[in-house]
């Protein structure tokens, strides 16, 4: 039974699969932050979400590093 249930849980858990749900959901991020720009009214609101883009892709950048 504890066999049963540790081939259970070592199939449910895969970093790699958090990592890349993780990046997809960045994507999703950086393509609203991307409209978002498109529409922006101001220059101080360009600026900021430009900042939000930059952050964003890096951090999708540093994750896919981490992946074989």
């Amino acid at each position: 039974m504890l066999e049963r249930r540790m081939s259970f849980m070592s199939a449910v858990y895969n970093p790699e699969s958090d990592t890349i749900a993780e990046i997809e959901r960045l994507e999703i991020e950086a393509r609203d932050l991307r409209r978002r720009l498109e529409h922006a009214p101001g220059a101080e609101d360009k600026r900021v979400l430009n900042r939000l883009m930059k952050e964003t892709e890096q951090r999708i950048e540093l994750l896919r590093q981490r992946l074989p």
